[in-house]
């Protein structure tokens, strides 16, 4: 087809605007953008992946049959994020050395109002990346995650939705000052590939909002845990109005010390520290197989895990019924855990529910 076409538009530094059309490449737009550019897709069909190493916008006309839809192209454009048989959409990275150190953060890239389908990797992948926003995509069927990130700050997940990847639908790891909001997203059957089913998952990170979230159908609705994996702790979060029912699917223990078993968990601080759950409702989670814990809020010790225990965590008025074993679990592990006034039927220990 024809050349990109420009629009120029009123804004600091005389910010421009590349429109690309179906059968256009993206990666040529994002080439020939300058720092505070725009690509903006039209509507479509786009058999391509994505690299972003500056601060641009990425912009489509929305979801579904009329939106900008991303799929994986039969020869994929390289990329930094890439391995052998695993590609993402859209990767949005750093500058690394070649020991694969980090050098600098891309800053200010945003994406939205688009949608990333049956990548063999991530749908939306970020690695050393500051002041990222991914607003109204859809991340669907991806071999991995959806909509992830490693080594961020001020990283905002806003009005997403994560349908069928083959691990968590969300993710924010490695991230000690992630200053993350994570707010208004859908996470639905996660663990396609039959581990990691969880809908939004905060592993070694600090520092962090989630709010006005739905994870429903997932082995595991929302965790945040310290996992050990890395010497950023998982400190400072906290968790409120959001939705975690039905994670009843069965997720196998990851081979070769990875995550557990999981099946049955609405939301759970697994060895995180000052963190907050409140205003959460949490119903109708059942294990349908082996899980480390079940039930609607779990507070407990990563130590088993190689992580750490909880510590000055609170747990107020939140709704949990249904759940089993119980609606509210607490290990006992750690110290200055607190159990406020919670809207419950069963717990562990009793105390919490009565």
């Amino acid at each position: 087809m024809g050349a990109l076409a420009l629009a120029a538009t009123t804004g600091v530094a005389e910010a421009k605007t590349l429109v690309v059309h179906p059968g256009q490449s993206i990666q040529r737009a994002v080439n020939s953008a300058d720092r505070g550019d725009t690509v903006r897709l039209a509507p479509g069909t786009y058999h391509q992946n994505v690299t972003i190493q500056k601060r641009i916008s990425l912009v489509g006309a929305g979801w579904g049959p009329h939106g900008s839809r991303l799929f994986p192209a039969a020869n994929p454009v390289p990329s930094v994020c890439s391995s052998p048989g695993s590609v993402h959409g859209i990767c949005v990275a750093g500058r690394f050395d070649q020991s694969g150190n980090p050098v600098a953060p891309v800053w200010g890239v945003t994406i939205r109002n688009l949608s990333v389908h049956n990548f063999s990797g991530f749908g939306i992948g970020m690695f050393l990346a500051n002041r990222t926003t991914v607003r109204g995509v859809a991340a669907v069927r991806n071999g991995e995650y959806g909509i992830s990130g490693f080594v961020l700050h001020d990283v905002r997940f806003l009005h997403n939705l994560a349908r069928a990847n083959g691990a968590p639908g969300f993710y924010i790891g490695d991230s000690p000052h992630a200053n993350a909001v994570v707010a208004g997203n859908r996470a639905f059957r996660s663990g396609a590939s039959g581990v990691e089913g969880i809908g939004i998952l905060i592993r070694d990170s600090s520092w962090g909002r989630v709010w006005g979230n739905v994870t429903r159908n997932n082995c595991a609705g929302i965790v945040i845990v310290d996992s050990g994996e890395n010497p950023a702790p998982t400190t400072h979060w906290s968790a409120w109005g959001n939705v975690a029912s039905h994670n009843n699917r069965a997720c196998a223990a990851e081979p070769g010390g990875g995550p557990p078993p999981l099946s049955g968990i609405g939301i759970t601080l697994f060895g995180a520290s000052q963190s907050s759950l409140w205003g959460n409702w949490t119903n109708n989670n059942r294990p349908s197989g082996p899980s480390v814990f079940s039930g609607g809020i779990v507070v407990a010790s990563a130590v088993p895990a190689g992580g750490t225990e909880p510590v000055g965590d609170l747990v107020k008025r939140n709704h949990a019924h249904r759940n089993s074993p119980f609606d509210i679990l607490y290990d006992g592990s750690g110290s200055g855990n607190r159990f406020v006034r919670n809207d419950c039927g069963t717990s562990s220990p009793s105390w919490i529910c009565s």
